[in-house]
């Protein structure tokens, strides 16, 4: 797909040996899953076909959505143009072409893609302060209260530990595996309305399982938290990477408004059900 773009350059040098197409960008800089407007125009003469006039894929960008072509006599001509709405996942400097005249392209716009906003250095440093005096606060024995207290607290857990793992054990939930493969079930039949709508039903889904039928608290946890509790349960090295990448992936889509394929939305949803099988097959707590 990286090479359609060049492919469709060379046929609008062919198909337009005599005309202009234009590019332009409303932003030049972006950051990652950022989205940037892109602008083609071209003139030809009335009467020709313009179905050549599109285009979705670029190198090293995503097309997200394409308007369709607005068409307008200007001169006796059939002025063509649409919009493309793009973003990149691939960081670096990457060039798109600004016009070509006659089939030859001119001097590329150069796109930058990168984490962060950039720094600028024209703005004021921050002063060095000095070293400010603390008042030396009053002298005060409330601590050794705390001491004792903790102590106290201490040897009272040390020789009465109670039933603590007996209480967990009687809060899980037996029905937990079966509840989650009905959810499943049921999200593979609705058709959601956006991806972040699919995949945030779809995390949901596990991590409902995790805390019934596990009492991993992982709903207040984030997805690097949640891979740290979820070493615990001794999956398989294969499956605990697959699960990893399907919680970040459902970031992307739920914060950076990434819209994957349907396949892996399959694959997606296919891990899910395979990494709550495995853990209640394994019967790890």
């Amino acid at each position: 797909m990286k090479l359609f773009f060049a492919y469709y350059l060379l046929f609008i040098a062919y198909s337009l040996p005599a005309q202009e197409v234009r590019f332009s960008f409303d932003k030049k800089r972006i950051l990652l899953g950022e989205q940037l407007q892109m602008k083609v125009e071209t003139s030809i003469e009335r009467g020709e076909n313009p179905d050549f006039f599109s285009m979705d894929s670029l190198p090293h960008f995503e097309v997200l959505d394409v308007s369709k072509i607005d068409t307008a006599i200007v001169g006796g001509k059939l002025q063509l143009s649409h919009t493309l709405t793009i973003t990149s996942w691939d960081s670096g400097r990457w060039n798109l072409p600004s016009l070509i005249t006659n089939g030859i392209p001119s001097k590329p716009v150069a796109i930058d893609v990168g984490y962060t906003t950039p720094w600028d250095p024209k703005k004021p440093y921050n002063d060095i302060k000095g070293i400010v005096p603390v008042k030396q606060p009053g002298r005060d024995n409330w601590w050794w209260y705390l001491i004792g207290a903790a102590v106290l607290i201490a040897l009272f857990l040390l020789f009465f530990p109670g039933d603590k793992n007996d209480k967990v054990v009687s809060e899980l939930d037996s029905g937990a595996y079966k509840k989650a493969m009905q959810a499943l079930e049921k999200l593979q039949k609705d058709k959601m309305a956006s991806s972040k709508q699919y995949y945030t039903e779809l995390i949901t889904i596990f991590r409902t399982y995790l805390k019934g039928a596990k009492g991993i608290q992982s709903f207040s946890k984030t997805t690097d938290d949640l891979s740290i509790q979820l070493q615990s349960l001794k999956l398989p090295a294969g499956e605990y990477t697959e699960l990893l990448q399907t919680l970040r992936l459902s970031d992307l889509v739920k914060f950076a408004q990434y819209n994957p394929e349907e396949r892996i939305n399959t694959t997606s949803f296919n891990t899910i059900k395979q990494s709550i099988t495995t853990i209640e097959q394994s019967h790890a707590v």
